[in-house]
C-alpha cells in the first residue's frame, strides 16, 4: 500500500504471486507517482493474520490505520512502529513468517 503524505491511501493490486517461489509466474507491472513525505508499505499475510489470544486476526485495516496515524516517522521508525503494533496485538506470538518493508520518498 501507498500511504500518501496527506494521509490518503493508494491500494497497489497489480502484480502476481509472492515473487520467487513459482518458477513460471507471470507478472503485471504499473507505475505509479511518489510524491515527497508518501511512504511505501509491502508486507506479507503473516502481519495481516497474526492473531491475538481471542483468535482474531490483525487485519490489514489495523495495519492501514497504524501506517496512516505514523506516516511522518522515518523508513525505519515507521517499521519499528507497525511490527510493534502487530506485537501489541499479538502479545509477541507470530503465527506465520511475516515480512515487512518500508520506503520513504523523503523531502530533499
Amino acid at each position: 500500500m501507498l500511504v500518501r503524505a496527506d494521509g490518503s491511501v493508494e491500494r497497489l493490486g497489480i502484480g502476481g504471486p509472492v515473487l520467487g517461489v513459482l518458477r513460471d509466474a507471470e507478472y503485471e507491472q504499473a507505475s505509479i507517482a511518489v510524491g515527497a513525505g508518501d511512504r511505501l508499505v509491502l508486507f506479507t499475510d503473516g502481519l495481516t493474520e497474526a492473531r491475538d489470544a481471542a483468535d482474531e486476526e490483525f487485519g490489514e485495516e489495523r495495519l492501514l490505520a497504524a501506517a496512516v496515524a505514523h506516516r511522518a516517522c522515518s523508513a525505519p521508525a515507521l517499521q519499528a512502529r507497525l511490527t510493534g503494533a502487530v506485537a501489541a496485538f499479538t502479545g509477541g506470538d507470530l503465527q506465520d513468517d511475516a515480512t515487512l518493508m518500508v520506503l520513504a520518498a523523503d523531502q530533499g
